[in-house]
């Protein structure tokens, strides 16, 4: 699996493959972590160094882990995750019809919206399953609902239309 890990503006892909081994921007790194009782605290050898880590979750996919003193904020988005996102910033466009796709193939469970609904920038508008997550769809900006062309139940390929977006609300 691969994922990108931010920190201060700065990406890595960190690949995680079947066997455990972990190559962050195509290096080989040894790692191994281990979770101390029940808080949010770790043990982590790296590279055959140990450190104690606390990493707690902050919103979303953003993290605070401390690690040597250092307190760093840790963005990690998987592949998946990454291309909903960069789908979602290609819709953010202002005016005219926009038609709400779907990022990846995955089995509608929720329509949150019906035709003529207005709707604002970042409200819910489709609940889309695929591999197990689910993946809450977005208006990227506010508008009126055109056409819902799914239902719960329907299974989606990857680029079908959803529904369309009208002009601003």
């Amino acid at each position: 699996m691969k994922y990108i890990a931010s920190i201060d503006g700065k990406d890595f892909l960190v690949e995680i493959d079947l066997d455990n081994r972990v190559t962050v921007d195509g290096k080989a790194v040894d790692v191994d972590l281990k979770r101390i009782g029940t808080l949010p605290v770790f043990s982590l050898l790296l590279n055959k160094a140990s450190h104690e880590v606390v990493a707690e979750e902050l919103q979303g996919d953003a993290y605070r882990v401390i690690i040597g003193g250092e307190a760093l904020e840790v963005r990690v988005e998987d592949e998946r995750w990454r291309r909903l996102n960069q789908a979602r910033d290609l819709l953010a466009v202002s005016g005219g019809e926009l038609q709400l796709k779907a990022p990846i193939p995955g089995l509608v469970v929720k329509v949150l919206v019906a035709e003529d609904d207005a709707v604002h920038a970042g409200q819910s508008l489709v609940i889309l399953e695929a591999m197990k997550m689910e993946n809450d769809l977005k208006a990227p900006r506010a508008s009126i609902i055109g056409h819902v062309k799914v239902k719960p139940g329907d299974r989606v390929d990857q680029g079908q239309v959803l529904l369309t977006l009208r002009g601003e609300a």
